[in-house]
């Protein structure tokens, strides 16, 4: 018990802030490539697919899976949207 919390209290003060590194600009072309592909045809054809599930479940009584269906075929509708809101999150210092 004491052992853990002289661990827990020097791992405080020898804890400094972390910070995200600022590179990958080697994957800059790959990923405006599939950007540009959830935004184009590929991406719409993938949306009305999985909009086409959905509305196929729902005939079949499986809500669930329409369900799924219809939120993966928003989620590829807005697919640029969602990821840069993931890769910019954080908290501004």
């Amino acid at each position: 018990m004491k052992t853990s919390i002289l661990l827990s209290i020097l791992l405080a003060l020898v804890a400094g802030s972390a910070f995200a590194g600022s590179g990958g600009t080697e994957f800059e072309p790959m990923y405006d490539q599939v950007a540009d592909w959830l935004d184009g045809a590929p991406g719409k054809i993938i949306a009305v697919l999985a909009f086409g599930g959905a509305m196929f479940n729902a005939l079949k009584q499986n809500f669930v899976a329409a369900v799924g269906a219809f939120l993966g075929c928003l989620l590829s509708a807005n697919a640029k949207t969602v990821i840069e809101s993931f890769l910019t999150a954080g908290i501004p210092l």
